[in-house]
């Protein structure tokens, strides 16, 4: 995704206020905060990809008959496929429902 000029200047922005409102420490500490979060949520994008993946290849599907099977659009099925969706706990239960599995969330 590629940001245009006035998103680049928001981030820029908000570089600023957390420069101006935070300690080094602080603005270290919450970087690693949003790094772990950003890792933790990239691994279950894989482990779902990786489910909903298998799931296809088992049932013989393709993309299309998953979006049947989903109900949803085949934009959010694209996104769920490329990692790029923002699943909720809803969208979670309803793909082990499909895939007749049960999720498990595992905090290591």
């Amino acid at each position: 995704m590629a940001f245009k000029k006035k998103d680049t200047d928001r981030f820029d922005k908000y570089d600023d206020i957390r420069k101006s409102r935070l300690t080094k420490s602080e603005i270290k500490k919450q970087d690693k905060i949003i790094k772990a979060e950003a890792k933790a949520l990239k691994a279950m994008q894989k482990a779902i990809v990786r489910a909903v993946t298998d799931y296809m290849a088992k049932e013989d599907i393709g993309i299309n008959e998953l979006t049947r099977r989903l109900d949803t659009s085949s934009r959010q099925t694209s996104r769920i496929m490329k990692g790029e969706a923002n699943i909720t706990l809803a969208t979670i239960a309803h793909l082990a429902s499909l895939m007749k599995k049960s999720p498990k969330i595992i905090f290591e």
